[in-house]
């Protein structure tokens, strides 16, 4: 077994984070590419909409019995399994029928569910505390960065050689992402429990234990608004810009990136402000205030803005709408029980992909209604100022 000197710390946050990218880019591709894989099966594009959530559908029942799993399997096996459920699930997504794609992506949601609960275990159990923050954050860039190498390569692969070729280099990430995690599996699994606490024994996972602790629930409810918000973000804006902005769809993947580089390039940056304020709270509001003025941007949108203009709303729209996560991650592990941060870690899992599950079936239905996407984004601003009134009652329960 390896000892602790030869699996460093680094090592736990370069695969949590690759494992990050790889969910990531599993469950935001066929959006990304949506016109194309619709003009395969002959079908409407906005029915990625229920795509998504399905997958976040399965992604939340998975997640309450994650944290269970990891004490007893061991987070290294936990997070290796994640990845044979998004191989599976691309390769079922590939397959020409809207039966197997549904099927795909329970497969790619359950491989989500399991993913953060075991991340959480080895960042607190195998790095600083005074960097939790931080080291969260770190691990959280996978979302952006899986985010902008799917925006970028995918439409491009999708118009040139097929959009099966997307799906096939996620497998192979996801794949190298599994051999990584054996390198260190029995060191960083020398803790589990096989006789521990099993599903039957906590068959609602760390959900109640999350709505119980009053603290977690307000940042849980939060982080239900946030993941909505996120959600129609990133299944939403290439069809917005194709449909109504005037974009093609590869320049309207660009955009979707620069919302990604957003994101990527501002999560360590607000865990270390995180850490240095002592506060997880007082910056997860400042991100909900750029949320809520970047969101009411997008709706007034206007094909005739300047590029520059363009390019710096979807900064600030990724830097806030996906900036939140790791110190949602990073707040909630402070606040766990001794012994129950995987525990913990899925149900909060559970309540933001239930935040997933549900925006995008809204906005489609609310699409419906409008006939518009630009004022269905208004979603996104009423969203955002629900979030940021859970965020107050939080901070007056740290008082």
């Amino acid at each position: 077994m390896p000892s602790s000197q030869s699996i460093p710390a680094w090592y736990v946050v370069l695969v949590t984070t690759a494992a990050q990218m790889v969910v990531a880019m599993a469950n935001i591709v066929l959006p990304t590419i949506a016109p194309k894989v619709a003009e395969t099966l002959g079908v409407d594009p906005v029915l990625v909409g229920y795509h998504v959530g399905l997958t976040f559908g399965a992604a939340t029942v998975a997640s309450i019995y994650a944290g269970v799993a990891v004490p007893r399997w061991g987070a290294a096996l936990t997070t290796q399994l994640s990845m044979v459920f998004c191989v599976i699930g691309l390769g079922l997504c590939a397959l020409p029928h809207v039966a197997f794609i549904a099927l795909g992506s329970i497969a790619i949601g359950a491989g989500m569910g399991y993913a953060s609960p075991a991340a959480a275990h080895l960042l607190v159990k195998h790095t600083a505390p005074e960097r939790r923050n931080l080291m969260f954050s770190i691990k959280q860039t996978g979302v952006p960065l899986g985010g902008v190498i799917v925006s970028l390569l995918a439409p491009a692969l999708a118009v040139t050689v097929g959009w099966h070729w997307a799906l096939a280099v996620i497998a192979a990430t996801a794949t190298a992402t599994l051999l990584l995690a054996q390198r260190a599996r029995a060191f960083w699994d020398s803790d589990r429990n096989p006789a521990g606490d099993s599903a039957r024994g906590e068959p609602f996972g760390g959900v109640p234990l999350v709505w119980q602790r009053e603290s977690l629930r307000w940042i849980a409810l939060a982080a239900v608004l946030f993941s909505a918000v996120q959600r129609i973000l990133l299944s939403f804006t290439v069809i917005y810009l194709v449909a109504e902005g005037g974009y093609g769809l590869v320049e309207a993947g660009i955009m979707l990136s620069i919302a990604q580089i957003g994101g990527s390039i501002t999560r360590i940056p607000w865990g270390w402000l995180a850490d240095r304020l002592h506060s997880g709270l007082a910056v997860l509001s400042i991100i909900c205030v750029i949320m809520i003025l970047s969101s009411i941007a997008l709706v007034a949108l206007d094909p005739g803005w300047p590029k520059p203009l363009v390019y710096l709303l979807f900064l600030a729209l990724g830097a806030s709408c996906l900036g939140w996560n790791g110190i949602v991650h990073a707040e909630c592990s402070r606040l766990s029980p001794a012994g129950k941060v995987s525990l913990v870690a899925g149900g909060t899992s559970f309540f933001i992909f239930g935040g997933v599950m549900v925006g995008p079936p809204l906005f489609v239905l609310m699409y419906g209604a409008t006939g518009s996407y630009g004022t269905t984004f208004v979603l996104m601003v009423v969203t955002g100022v629900a979030a940021l009134g859970f965020l107050r009652l939080a901070h007056r329960q740290e008082r």
